[in-house]
């Protein structure tokens, strides 16, 4: 098969003035929305913002991005992830991971400031044995009692750092602890065990064992307990029974936290992607490790990301009462779901149904109120919100996990709240044009672009974008931002009543001419054992790679082999657009010979005549046979005939035979093949032909299945 290319451009013509004016009033030349090539990138709906970061703004459920709050950023020194938070009346602490360690996070004040920036204080509080701080409550009295994995082990920390012996608990996880009616609860694995014991540690008991592997979480209504399980994700309520009682099963593998807000019993519920997954897999994944009693971690943490999940936001209302029962009775809504991620942590934050959600994508934490009322209030710098803590009327703290840190979402409005949208993928490069922002207060906007998914030292520097009010939005033009395959912009919202409900940027990739692959020419089939000849006409197909989504159309061209340019005959008319990637072919009128084909694509429909590109394919040379064989030199020769087939195109398929119209019957070459052009055969009489005269009717086939025939009479 031989293969010619062409790819042709031509440069549209405009009015240069004109153009001049439009790129003034930051509109697109004419005609670019439609042709061209022109496509958009549109970020309005409240997932497409989510995709995006936000520093001290809102992502509301409505589609829009408001002011929200500033978190306030302190590092967690020598260790990669901060895991738990608990807080207390003096001081937040932060477990760590790693080293076991506790921290003590003094929180900045949110009145009275001046003009220097409020910080957060971070110093050291106790160091524990084993990897990672998996749980602490605080004790009447002001001590802490802290959980480390692996193993049983619960460490009693004073206010001043000293650490002794709380517990040992024969299990291997440790996973949420609750202070109940003067007893402490321990939440453990992989028995499935919950055990009480008094506030001095003494009197350990197993007071609820469960089928499931992990008891994850635990939550208080009034006087009951409630507790989440994994890898099946149910929930139980504590009981005089051993077994429990189960309230619910959310057909998933965990419910990793649970919370009350309100009359609203709610619960974070993970299925992974990976169903054999367990809890401790996810932890050790989000330590970056292989295990949890392996080596710390070391080099960079780019490496391998948290695992994949859904993750579901449920509640259920339990009415005024609390009614712990109507867990089983009344349905669950569903109140957040989010995809590829999974939820770390639920904080209430007051007693309307109002709760936090931690999530191990992007640093996200989300507020929830009901099913439709969902925002993004902070967006952290390191991968994932492993758990959220709050004091009573104070703040609300969050640490993170691949890069530790702890943050308080200040109480006061950002100073600075800005929405930076996901790395857009124009997929080759693209020059950019017009942007449209709905909004409304004081927008500024910043873009830059470069060659990589994650910018890096290639990428522009930002430049801001002037933008003016059009209607309710505001208009600015891109032609200044580099021409790479990605971009991002950054919307800063400059004073508390801005808003961003979404934006629109208008784009044009470099355009790639499409690529022809294969040409082959469909002959309809025949039936050796059928009398009529194939149809007439022949079916071209074609294979093409559009390579950037456009739509295409074909011109198809035929002319015999070895002719020049001149001789190419278009087979489909000059009005006629064919789209399809085949094409008919009436062979009735073509001369026998051989000729190829040549198909040209065109991605004119969505580039325009002016910056239309080609390419083009000639097939493989091919024959035109419509000549029928002749059979000729037949001789009787006692009950024997002998007669030679001969064709002019091709080679003889078959040779067959009819005796006074009886079913006809395989005639055998007399070299014993069917291979040539020519071909001498035999065919032998029945022996009980009676006497009289019979009509032989010959009919040879070739290989393209055309017919010739030859009758004579045979005396006996």
């Amino acid at each position: 098969m031989t293969r010619s290319a062409h790819v042709k451009t031509t440069a549209a013509r405009v009015v240069a003035p004109f153009v001049g004016l439009l790129a003034l009033l930051g509109l697109p030349a004419p005609g670019h929305a439609n042709l061209g090539g022109t496509k958009t990138f549109e970020v309005g709906s409240f997932d497409a913002l989510d995709k995006g970061e936000t520093k001290g703004a809102a992502i509301e459920a409505s589609g829009k991005v408001t002011v929200g709050y500033l978190p306030l950023r302190a590092e967690i020194p020598n260790t990669t992830t901060a895991f738990t938070c608990l807080a207390t009346d003096k001081a937040i602490l932060v477990g760590s991971a790693d080293k076991a360690s506790i921290q003590r996070v003094t929180p900045a004040p949110t009145k009275g400031a001046g003009k220097k920036a409020p910080a957060l204080r971070v110093e050291p509080l106790a160091e524990l044995d084993g990897v990672v701080v998996t749980a602490m409550v605080d004790l009447p009295g002001g001590d802490v009692v802290a959980a480390t994995m692996p193993g049983g082990t619960l460490h009693r920390v004073g206010r001043n750092g000293k650490v002794s012996k709380f517990a040992d608990l024969s299990v291997e996880q440790i996973w949420a602890m609750v202070v109940h009616d003067k007893r402490l609860l321990v939440a453990t694995g992989p028995k499935g065990e919950l055990w009480s014991l008094s506030l001095d540690g003494k009197d350990p008991k197993v007071v609820l064992d469960v089928d499931e592997k992990d008891l994850l979480s635990l939550a208080v209504v009034g006087r009951d307990v409630v507790v989440g399980t994994a890898p099946q994700a149910k929930l139980y309520q504590v009981t005089s029974e051993l077994e429990g009682l189960l309230l619910h099963d959310f057909g998933s593998d965990e419910v990793r936290a649970l919370a009350l807000s309100g009359h609203h019993l709610v619960a974070a519920v993970n299925k992974f992607s990976d169903r054999k997954l367990t809890s401790l897999d996810a932890l050790t994944k989000t330590l970056n490790r292989t295990s949890l009693v392996g080596q710390p971690p070391s080099g960079s943490l780019s490496g391998e990301r948290a695992p994949s999940a859904d993750a579901e936001i449920h509640a259920v209302d339990l009415g005024p009462q609390r009614d712990l029962a109507r867990a089983s009775e009344a349905p669950w809504d569903t109140w957040l779901a989010k995809s590829k991620q999974y939820f770390t942590s639920v904080l209430p934050l007051d007693d309307r149904g109002t709760v936090l959600v931690g999530s191990s994508a992007g640093g996200k934490v989300y507020r929830v109120r009901g099913r439709r009322n969902v925002a993004t209030v902070a967006d952290l710098e390191e991968r994932q919100t492993t758990a959220l803590c709050r004091a009573p009327k104070g703040p609300v703290f969050a640490t993170a996990a691949h890069g530790a840190a702890v943050y308080q979402l200040q109480a006061s409005p950002a100073a600075d709240a800005r929405y930076r949208t996901e790395v857009l993928d124009a997929k080759h490069p693209a020059r950019f044009g017009a942007l449209t922002l709905r909004g409304s207060g004081n927008l500024e906007v910043r873009a830059r672009s470069g060659p990589s998914k994650q910018p890096d030292k290639r990428w522009s520097e930002w430049k801001t974008v002037k933008v003016v009010k059009d209607g309710n939005g505001r208009r600015g033009n891109l032609t200044g931002i580099p021409q790479r395959r990605y971009l991002q912009l950054e919307v800063a919202l400059r004073d508390p009543p801005a808003e961003l409900r979404g934006l629109e940027v208008f784009y044009a990739p470099e355009n790639l001419p499409p690529l022809m692959t294969g040409i082959a020419i469909s002959r309809p089939s025949f039936d050796p054992n059928d009398s009529k000849e194939p149809a007439s006409d022949v079916t071209i197909k074609w294979k093409v790679d559009d390579r950037d989504g456009d739509k295409l159309i074909y011109d198809v061209r035929v002319r015999p082999e070895g002719a020049d340019d001149s001789q190419w005959i278009k087979l489909n008319s000059d009005d006629e657009l064919v789209t399809k990637t085949e094409l008919k072919w009436d062979l009735t009128t073509v001369p026998d010979g051989v000729y190829e084909i040549e198909v040209r694509a065109s991605d004119e429909p969505t580039n325009g005549t002016g910056r239309a590109l080609t390419d083009e394919l000639v097939s493989a040379p091919f024959v035109v046979d419509r000549q029928r064989p002749v059979v000729s030199g037949a001789v009787v020769d006692g009950n024997k005939i002998r007669a030679t087939a001969t064709d002019a195109g091709g080679y003889i398929h078959d040779v067959s035979f009819s005796i006074d119209n009886a079913p006809f019957r395989t005639a055998s070459p007399k070299d014993g093949l069917f291979d040539g052009p020519m071909e001498e055969f035999e065919i032998a009489l029945p022996a009980d032909l009676g006497p009289g005269s019979h009509r032989v009717v010959i009919r040879a086939r070739d290989s393209f299945g055309n017919i010739g025939t030859l009758a004579l009479v045979v005396k006996r």
